[in-house]
């Protein structure tokens, strides 16, 4: 197997990038989003921060559509009167978004070792 070893200033921005997607999964949603945006012109093309930082953008903007598409169900079928709201608010939680947020936990252990995402090593 053929791995590429990066230099440590690279796998501390790859792990400063997850941890901010983490964040922005948890406890400070927009606020690490925005830090995550502004992390755009400070990294390198095809580096290995830059990697981490698509990655994570990609994946906080589609646990974004998650969470307008649960909230649109919400609304559309019964309004925030309705049980099924509830339904839905506690789905979400436990099987989305909880996904989501372990993701982020691999995307951060990943980018500790110096790995990209998944098995195979580009």
């Amino acid at each position: 197997m053929n791995f590429k070893k990066y230099d440590k200033e690279q796998i501390e921005q790859a792990s400063a990038i997850a941890l901010w997607s983490l964040l922005n999964l948890t406890f400070l949603p927009v606020f690490s989003f925005i830090v995550l945006l502004t992390k755009i012109n400070k990294c390198t093309t095809e580096s290995f921060a830059t990697y981490h930082l698509n990655f994570a953008i990609k994946l906080n903007l589609a646990a974004a559509a998650a969470l307008i598409l649960v909230s649109t169900l919400m609304i559309l079928l019964g309004g925030f009167n309705s049980g099924m709201t509830w339904v839905f608010v506690i789905t979400y939680f436990i099987f989305i978004h909880t996904v989501f947020i372990l993701i982020a936990v691999w995307m951060l252990v990943r980018a500790w070792a110096g790995n990209k995402m998944g098995y195979k090593q580009n």
